[in-house]
């Protein structure tokens, strides 16, 4: 067809047979919308036949490569947000622990009855009072975490930032939420809290004072956004329960010794280089732990069962199962269910990571997969009471079948006799445990 238009166009007497071309266009432009539908050995044989396959272009494959290239476009969309997605949750659930802390601050601030208040702790009496810059402490969780985040966006191990990221979420939310309802005295008391916060801070809050509540939320959204007379971020007083300065840091160093044990497990064999390592690496963050739990002591910045609960929180949320599950869930979100496929999938429901420093279960460090039971046997099977009533109620549906078989084919005499004993003694055995 286009040897026909060209000959025509190119014919002396084109003016004359522009109704011939418009119906060779016509044709051709039918020929490619049949031809987008047509099965692929179709369009073989419709080039075999018209010898033109390389002057005439459809859009068929063109459309399959933009299709391909979109979902290539929108996977890398999905994954990147699974990397994003933790870290705005984290970011959220500290600007709510900001809110609740400064809303602590301010009833502190306030009751006057609190301000001359300090309790008792063992911590204090036994280290004294030291101070500490706050900077230092600040140091120290901050620097923990760029190392996790660094490590982890190098290996690229979005299991374990999503692990990391979920537990610093409910852990910035819950401290959030405990210090707001339950109004502690500081432990390094009135006049240092009036130093850490500045006495327009402590002029600012007195104002909250017989405010109305649709009051009350605009000065307080105003101070956290805005800080007061250019003084911005406002500090806490009175935010006493699980230290953050603890939490993050321990967190973030825990991230960092799993990645490593992660890796150390790729290799087939563990060589003296990376025994030497982990090694080094546990007692890295065991003074890290000591040393901070020393400095804020000392500093008088938390109780000591504020950073003591800040470890065992931390732990046992770091090696929840739940915590593994959801992790699972989110990784593999929207994405192919097969090995071959993705390589992030697998096949159980999560992994939990037991470190040495999980007391007293350190002898069981390790990795454990986490699988969950579908069917309800399942999960009552290796109970006692379950395995005995099994055991009477199947076997002796069993024995009933086969003995009304026996009765139906007639075949009676030694046999049964031994059955039928074997039977009693069964049951005899199945009714003293059950007793028992």
């Amino acid at each position: 067809l286009k040897l026909l238009l060209g000959q025509r166009a190119n014919s002396p007497s084109a003016q004359k047979s522009t109704r011939l071309s418009r119906l060779a266009a016509f044709l051709l432009e039918k020929a490619k919308r049949d031809r987008v539908s047509k099965p692929a050995h179709s369009q073989h044989l419709f080039c075999e036949e018209t010898h033109s396959c390389s002057s005439i272009e459809f859009g068929h494959s063109g459309s399959a490569e933009r299709m391909a290239e979109k979902r290539t476009i929108l996977s890398r969309l999905v994954h990147l947000s699974k990397w994003i997605t933790p870290m705005v949750l984290c970011f959220c659930s500290f600007c709510f622990q900001s809110v609740m802390l400064h809303q602590a601050t301010i009833m502190y601030v306030l009751d006057v009855a609190q301000r001359s208040v300090v309790l008792e702790d063992m911590g204090h009496q036994a280290l004294g009072n030291k101070m500490v810059p706050l900077k230092v402490l600040d140091g120290i969780s901050t620097s923990a975490m760029i190392l996790f985040v660094c490590g982890t966006a190098w290996l690229k191990d979005i299991r374990l930032w999503v692990k990391v990221f979920s537990c610093c979420t409910f852990l910035f939310f819950w401290k959030g939420l405990l210090d707001m309802v339950t109004e502690l005295p500081d432990s390094s008391g009135w006049a240092v809290c009036q130093h850490r916060l500045g006495p327009q801070a402590v002029e600012y809050m007195l104002g909250f004072n017989g405010t109305s509540s649709t009051e009350y939320w605009g000065r307080l959204m105003s101070m956290e956004i805005n800080g007061v007379q250019g003084h911005w971020p406002i500090r806490y007083c009175s935010d006493m329960i699980l230290s953050g300065h603890t939490f993050v840091m321990f967190l973030f160093l825990l991230g960092c010794i799993d990645l490593y044990r992660k890796i150390s497990v790729a290799y087939a064999t563990r060589n003296r280089c990376i025994i030497i390592g982990e090694l080094v690496l546990n007692i890295v963050v065991i003074g890290c732990m000591v040393s901070d739990l020393t400095l804020i002591i000392l500093n008088h910045f938390h109780y000591t069962v504020d950073v003591l609960l800040s470890l065992f929180v931390t732990l046992l949320l770091y090696t929840n199962a739940g915590i593994a599950v959801l992790t699972d869930w989110w990784v593999e979100l929207g994405e192919e269910r097969s090995v071959e496929e993705n390589a992030d999938y697998r096949v159980d429901d999560g992994s939990i990571w037991l470190p040495v420093l999980l007391l007293p279960c350190c002898c069981f460090q390790g990795f454990y997969s986490v699988k969950k039971e579908k069917e309800p046997s399942q999960v009552l099977e290796g109970s006692r009471w379950y395995v005995a009533d099994k055991f009477m109620c199947g076997e002796s549906s069993e024995e009933d079948e086969e003995d009304d078989d026996d009765d139906d084919d007639g075949d009676d005499g030694e046999g049964d006799e031994e059955e039928a004993r074997s039977e009693g003694s069964r049951r005899s055995r199945t009714n003293q445990s059950l007793h028992a």
